[in-house]
């Protein structure tokens, strides 16, 4: 009998799925590992840009998150760094403390600033919700400006290397190690939210708000939530990435800075944790494919091509926010079918 249950066809379906599993989980594994190993063939630079690249990265998740899941348009990403980058600033060079107490804190008053926007801006929505941002931008950059001015006579926050449970985070590859682990304890996160009851009432609101609001999902509830949670992790970022720059200083975080950060999300695709990763590299990557583009023209990118990766920059997030990546996706996948419709029609 034992023996017949285990040739069952329900067995045998399990046992099938569980191979593909562990096939696909090997896989993902081993691309991870070649993912991680692939900037060290670039050497101090290629670690950097690696690094440059995560930090941006989970930046761009939570503001997917919040513009895209939850349908909550913000200028405001730049002040949260901000944020987390004084505060770590601030609790070195002053209060004598390390790294790990620096993202407490930051998420903490990255948490409260997220709370308090949310609160001021309850009524409005779109375009006018974007604007309730950009003013704390502005609020964040003048107190920033204060800040620098005050304490550090403009001349920045100098960080040394953080330790990190005795472990010394200074060198290029211990700082990709870092980043990259951040990159995906914050995409665990954010991708186990989208697909729990968290993220079907983010879309539901975004969607059909009335339809929430009969089915007793709380506005009001859950866009707090998201606005402290995705404003705590960009605090967090800016908190770490002080550390990695080694200077903080106010001109750093502009309105530039949060406009780079929203042609990243649309880039990327509302929503899409993958793509904000992909189009943060893109991003930190374009002014130095272009340089070399130039060079090889033979123009000078200091004189000559100055301005053309803001440029870029521009006519990037006009491509993105007219649905350019989604027609380039539906093209090709319109191209695909219609080719394997002509083989199959050719193959009868």
């Amino acid at each position: 009998m034992a023996s017949l249950i285990s040739h069952a066809p329900g067995a045998t379906l399990r046992k099938s799925a569980g191979r593909i599993g562990a096939a696909r989980t090997s896989a993902a594994v081993a691309l991870a590992l070649l993912v991680l190993a692939v900037p060290s063939a670039f050497g101090g630079y290629g670690l950097y840009v690696a690094a440059s690249g995560a930090m941006m990265a989970v930046g761009a998740m939570a503001l997917t998150v919040l513009s895209g899941s939850a349908g909550l348009p913000s200028l405001g990403t730049a002040a949260f760094l901000a944020i987390g980058a004084f505060t770590s600033g601030i609790l070195a060079t002053q209060w004598g403390l390390g790294l790990v107490p620096a993202v407490v804190v930051a998420v903490l008053f990255g948490f409260a600033a997220g709370t308090t926007i949310a609160l001021l801006t309850l009524r409005v929505s779109g375009l006018y919700l974007a604007v309730g941002t950009l003013a704390l931008q502005h609020v964040v950059q003048i107190v920033a400006t204060d800040l620098d001015l005050k304490l550090t006579y403009a001349s920045g926050f100098m960080l040394d290397s953080p330790r990190i449970a005795g472990w010394a985070v200074d060198t290029p590859l211990r700082w990709w190690a870092l980043t990259a682990a951040l990159v995906a304890l914050v995409y665990a996160l954010f991708s186990w939210l989208q697909r729990g009851h968290v993220g079907r009432e983010w879309a539901l609101l975004r969607v059909e708000p009335d339809a929430a609001a009969a089915l007793g999902v709380s506005a009001v509830r859950t866009r707090l939530a998201v606005f402290a949670l995705t404003s705590a992790v960009i605090a967090a970022a800016g908190a770490v990435d002080g550390y990695r720059l080694g200077n903080v200083q106010a001109s750093t975080y502009t309105l530039h800075l949060a406009i780079t950060y929203l042609t990243v999300a649309a880039l990327g695709g509302a929503g899409r944790l993958v793509g904000a990763i992909v189009a943060s590299y893109v991003i930190v990557v374009l002014p130095d494919a272009i340089a070399a583009l130039l060079g090889v023209a033979g123009i000078d990118a200091t004189s000559h091509g100055a301005g053309i990766d803001n440029m870029l920059i521009g006519a990037i997030l006009a491509f993105a926010l007219l649905d350019g990546p989604a027609r380039v996706r539906r093209a090709i996948v319109s191209r695909g079918v219609a080719r394997r419709t002509a083989a199959r029609q050719e193959a009868r």
